[in-house]
């Protein structure tokens, strides 16, 4: 298989190969081959491990870090010589090697290195999803959790290929080996802060780091987090929460939507949605928190007020209503609003607006004319649709 890691923005994501030399956590990294090279920028951190047989080196690009263990491999020295040679060939930027299978790499690959100036390291038992993190976490620079806008815009239309999928979800979970929730966080008001105390945490929690991927999108800080100690969704929303608190949020200050659990990488679309419409509506029923299963409605409300046809139609019947109001000094959009609110019953509208039962009838019967749906016994619902996505649509514009 092949994992690619990419960095996340191409052309301001760049650091040098002798940077690598940072990373202080990787056991015993050590320059074997191409120094003349150290000066070379790298754009991504790229996984390899299969069968070279299957190799298709147009997946691999300049500015590339291969890292491997070279698994593939074992005890095949000349099909190391052959890989490797290949790859350096094709103007990757370096190579990271993992000494689990090889302590040591032929002489013809170190000759091609040296001649190439392509930088070669060793390094000894650091787990290699760790060192793919911490190298592209130095590619990143988690200082400002920027750069996957487009590819969560993209995935979340759902309007991608299977294969174009899988790119823009590699690129936010390169790794994708564990089961995984997101979790969208939006600040009642503007948290110019919410990045640095985030970032701050993950300076100093291995743990969180190592679980979770944050993202700046829009007006909200999106995660991803890994789970896979089988957590109920009450469970691991108040572990992601505590989170939230150890990085120093106020957590009234901010309302937390919560996706559904997933494996599939395909299914990562669907899961920022969920996440970003639970916290929409957490917001807009007054909630600290929301789950997807939680969503009810605002299911099928969120995704139809990115409809132009369907907003022009709540506008136009919200619009017909209050003309109608101006025209005749009534008050028909309150009872509307009161009567969706009171989950369309009469009675109990009747009692918050001081009305007797036959006048909010009689206001709805109104309103049936004026919208063009006398008789219709899908008024109720069609109003319900409309007094709450028109809710939506004022979210928007604030």
């Amino acid at each position: 298989y092949t994992t690619l890691f990419r960095s996340r923005r191409r052309g301001t994501g760049l650091i040098h190969i002798k940077e690598l030399f940072r990373l202080q956590n990787i056991h015993r990294l050590r320059l074997i081959a191409g120094q003349d090279g150290l000066e070379r920028t790298v754009t991504e951190a790229v996984l390899f491990e299969y069968d070279p047989s299957r190799v298709q080196l147009p997946d691999f690009y300049r500015g590339d870090l291969v890292v491997t263990t070279l698994a593939y491999a074992r005890g095949d020295a000349k099909l190391v010589a052959h890989s490797l040679q290949a790859l350096m060939n094709q103007g990757i930027a370096g190579l990271m090697v993992k000494t689990a299978y090889f302590s040591e790499l032929p002489q013809a690959v170190i000759t091609l290195a040296n001649r190439l100036g392509t930088p070669v390291f060793l390094f000894d038992d650091t787990y290699i999803e760790e060192v793919i993190l911490q190298v592209t976490d130095l590619i990143r620079g988690k200082r400002h959790f920027a750069g996957f806008e487009q590819d969560v815009d993209a995935l979340m239309r759902g309007d991608l290929i299977e294969e174009q999928t899988r790119e823009r979800a590699r690129r936010i979970d390169p790794l994708g080996q564990s089961s995984y929730r997101i979790y969208a966080v939006s600040p009642k008001e503007r948290m110019v802060t919410l990045d640095d105390k985030l970032y701050a945490l993950m300076e100093t929690d291995a743990d969180a780091a190592h679980r979770c991927t944050f993202i700046e999108w829009r007006r909200m800080m999106l995660a991803l987090c890994r789970e896979e100690d089988g957590l109920s969704a009450q469970e691991a929303l108040t572990r992601f929460g505590d989170l939230l608190t150890r990085a120093g949020v106020d957590r009234q200050s901010v309302v937390i939507g919560q996706s559904d659990l997933r494996e599939a990488r395909a299914q990562m679309g669907a899961s920022l949605c969920e996440a970003v419409y639970a916290a929409r509506a957490a917001k807009l029923c007054g909630k600290a928190e929301l789950a997807a299963h939680e969503l009810g409605l605002y299911a099928y409300l969120f995704p139809m007020s990115e409809n132009p046809f369907v907003c022009d139609r709540c506008r136009r019947v919200l619009s017909s209503i209050r003309e109608y109001d101006a025209q005749n000094h009534t008050n028909l959009e309150q009872t509307a609003l009161v009567y969706v609110k009171e989950n369309m019953e009469i009675a109990a509208a009747a009692k918050v607006l001081f009305q007797h039962p036959n006048t909010v009838r009689y206001r709805l019967s109104k309103i049936q004319r004026i919208i063009g749906m006398e008789d219709d016994p899908l008024f109720a619902p069609m109003l319900s649709l409309t007094v709450s996505l028109s809710r939506i649509l004022a979210e928007g514009q604030v």
